[in-house]
């Protein structure tokens, strides 16, 4: 079977390797969709020597079973939480498995992941599902990302609603703040480079699009001096300028990390006296799978929207390259078993 390791950024090894045999509580998988994540680009574009293998947004099919494995059969489809929670500790028996740091995780736990003819899945970590192509249920690990930055912000009917950041996943976020009643739904760009992105945007339901290299945000007409509920999928510096378009009592769900610098400063007293809240999303452990892959059959997140690119394992290097440098059509790519 063939693996795909970084070599050097943006420069890849594919290794022929030894089918692995399944462990304790594991299932072989065939693996038939790994969608790219802009948590793969940075690994790609940081990590040499070679790495192990990686990708996490996986659709595939059961092979084989290991010891203690029952609740798939050969052929079954499924998908892959990139993480889990552990079911025994005091969060999960408090109810609280959003809390869990004791499960399983898919991108540090796992030796061979998506980029691969094959892998091994631990069990507790596969969904079934049907009703979508494998690389249309692959969208189910982003979208969960998106359902949890959602329920964080608290988007309610007749919101008002800033999204910054026009990635897949803030491009999911429109489609749910959208489905939810939002009043309207300002999207919030760098630059206009991505033009698939700022099309979907309007696409979902965005009111207009804001372009900060353009326009400073606070400085837009928003019919009521701001809005009430931000998702931010971007870097932590845009939180400072995300302030200063709350109204009174606004939440910000805030979903983005800067490995370089991660600081940042805002004036206190103004957070204090206009109540604002500041919440943090990240979606470990991994949930929603099932709400997930229904939204995405029913096509409230219609997959067709985002996939833009498929390529076979072999042109991994050419994919991410052109993600890299060009991603003026891209919204997501997927790696396919052509």
């Amino acid at each position: 079977m063939r693996v795909v390791y970084v070599k050097a950024p943006f420069n890849f090894e594919i290794r022929e390797v030894k089918m692995p045999e399944p462990g304790e509580n594991q299932v072989l998988l065939d693996v038939r969709a790994c969608a790219v994540c802009g948590t793969d680009m940075h690994t790609v574009a940081t990590d040499a020597d070679y790495f192990q293998s990686f990708g996490h947004e996986i659709a595939g099919v059961v092979v084989k079973n290991g010891p203690g494995c029952h609740r798939f059969k050969e052929g079954d489809k499924v998908i892959i939480e990139s993480g889990t929670f552990c079911h025994t500790c005091d969060n999960c028996r408090n109810g609280r498995v959003d809390l869990c740091t004791n499960g399983i995780s898919i991108i540090d736990d796992v030796e061979i992941s998506g980029y691969a003819d094959y892998m091994l899945v631990p069990e507790q970590a596969m969904v079934p599902f049907d009703g979508l192509d494998f690389k249309e249920a692959a969208l189910a690990e982003p979208l969960g990302v998106a359902m949890d930055l959602f329920y964080t912000t608290g988007i309610e009917l007749n919101d008002d609603v800033a999204v910054i950041g026009l990635g897949p996943i803030g491009l999911m976020a429109i489609a749910l703040a959208k489905a939810a009643g939002a009043r309207n739904i300002y999207a919030i760009q760098r630059n206009r480079k991505s033009k698939a992105r700022i099309e979907l945007a309007k696409k979902l339901g965005a009111t207009d699009v804001i372009y900060t290299s353009e326009m400073k945000m606070e400085h837009y007409p928003f019919p009521r001096g701001g809005v009430n509920k931000i998702m931010i999928t971007a870097a932590p510096t845009v939180i400072p300028d995300a302030m200063k378009i709350t109204l009174y009592g606004s939440v910000i769900g805030f979903l983005g990390i800067d490995n370089q610098n991660g600081m940042i400063s805002f004036d206190a007293n103004e957070f204090h006296f206009k109540k604002l809240q500041l919440r943090g999303s990240y979606a470990v452990p991994a949930l929603w799978f099932p709400r997930a892959l229904e939204l995405l059959k029913s096509k409230v997140v219609d997959p067709k929207d985002f996939i833009t690119q498929e390529f076979p394992l072999e042109k991994i290097e050419e994919y991410f390259c052109k993600q890299r440098d060009d991603i003026s059509d891209v919204i997501k790519m997927v790696m396919v078993k052509m």
